[in-house]
């Protein structure tokens, strides 16, 4: 791969943050081969070598390390690979985004990029829920483990063999964004002490963390062109913004896109999540069909439809809604996109200070989300959440 020509910026372009590659999709994805150019509201000055700032570090362990657990935390005490630098004019978008040193680069890009987004949402800093004994978050890029994790002062990635090569957590945005939706739960709500494995608030925070990665996802600027284009505009069609954490081409660990009820799932915290979170990418849609109605870029029907209840044969019928106006007037779906995004983003941030692992039920986090919201984005999510079982409608 050949990245884009590095650019030399004076002193004042440098003020406005840090660029990095990021890859919006995992690169084995066909259209996602090539990263993103993304700023970070980090300035250069602000990061060291590694990367590292005050808010977290990478570590790359240079042997085999065993996973963390509750016998094994951070600080990571043995060899390590030589810390990553800068190109010269200190940013990180002249490495090579395939080398095994920038896995701990995207790690740390994604990680950012993704507080950027969500501490716009809460309106102010995000403070790690362990900054009392580890004032840092500990980045391990690569650990020889199909799995990817985030706990007490740490955030490591291992590697899936799907498909029978190597694929690294590290360069999969999705599974950092999920696993850092868990840090920031547990920041802004507190440790769940005492709280049983049966309650909601582990389903609630796959769910949240699910919710996380797909509206960060939404912050890549070629990440919606591309998928809209796919679409022609049909964002209920199958596509990038409703799969999570990839791990083939052919496989996918959860779906946005499900008709699960509370009625219909298990107690497992992942398929218990299922219901909330098609809830949230509902709302999304629907807003998102709100707005291009509003803008004259469709038909009002498309306010009426309902892919719950559409039969194989209404598909076309249904593909056809947006396909002819996408061709002329791109623009205005990718702003109606954007601005349900927002809507939808801002709710979920602004109820997490009220809510509290011991007593939190799915129900109780459905009600504040929908106080939290406004205008359509409250009647959408309340109707949404109530047909998922999740909470009763106060619509008669």
């Amino acid at each position: 791969m050949r990245p884009h020509p590095n650019v030399t910026l004076d002193g004042a372009q440098s003020r406005t943050g840090t660029r990095f590659w990021i890859f919006p999709q995992p690169p084995f994805i066909p259209g996602y081969e090539q990263p993103d150019r993304v700023w970070l509201s980090i300035l250069p000055d602000e990061i060291g070598s590694g990367p590292s700032d005050t808010l977290m570090y990478v570590v790359d362990p240079l042997y085999d390390k065993q996973p963390y657990g509750s016998s094994r935390l951070p600080p990571f005490g043995g060899a390590r690979r030589p810390a990553v630098q800068p190109g010269p004019d200190r940013h990180y978008d002249c490495l090579d985004p395939m080398s095994r040193p920038y896995l701990g680069v995207h790690a740390y890009g994604c990680i950012h990029f993704v507080l950027d987004i969500w501490q716009s949402y809460l309106g102010r800093p995000i403070r790690w829920f362990f900054d009392a004994a580890l004032p840092r978050l500990e980045i391990v890029p690569f650990v020889d483990w199909d799995n990817a994790q985030a706990g007490y002062g740490f955030l490591e990635l291992g590697c899936s063999r799907a498909g029978g090569s190597p694929r690294p957590y590290a360069l999969n945005f999705d599974a950092i964004a999920h696993e850092l939706g868990h840090l920031i739960i547990l920041s802004e709500m507190g440790i769940p002490v005492g709280v049983s494995r049966e309650s909601d608030f582990f389903p609630f925070s796959e769910g949240f963390s699910d919710c996380v990665s797909l509206i960060s996802f939404l912050y890549f600027d070629s990440a919606i062109d591309r998928l809209l284009r796919r679409t022609r505009g049909n964002l209920l069609l199958f596509n990038e913004l409703n799969r999570f954490a990839e791990t083939s081409p052919e496989s996918q660990i959860r779906l946005a896109t499900n008709f699960r009820r509370m009625s219909e799932v298990t107690r497992e915290p992942h398929d218990r999540a299922l219901p909330f979170v098609g809830a949230v990418f509902d709302s999304i849609i629907d807003l998102y069909h709100r707005n291009l109605v509003a803008n004259g870029c469709a038909a009002p029907r498309l306010l009426n439809v309902d892919l719950r209840e559409l039969t194989l044969d209404e598909f076309d019928w249904f593909r056809e809604l947006t396909a002819e106006s996408f061709v002329a007037k791109p623009l205005f779906f990718r702003l109606s996109l954007m601005a349900a995004r927002d809507q939808i983003g801002r709710a979920l941030g602004a109820v997490l200070k009220d809510l509290h692992p011991a007593t939190l039920t799915f129900n109780q986090a459905a009600r504040a989300i929908v106080n939290a919201a406004e205008g359509a984005a409250a009647e959408r999510l309340e109707e949404n959440f109530a047909w998922r079982e999740i909470s009763g409608s106060r619509r008669p």
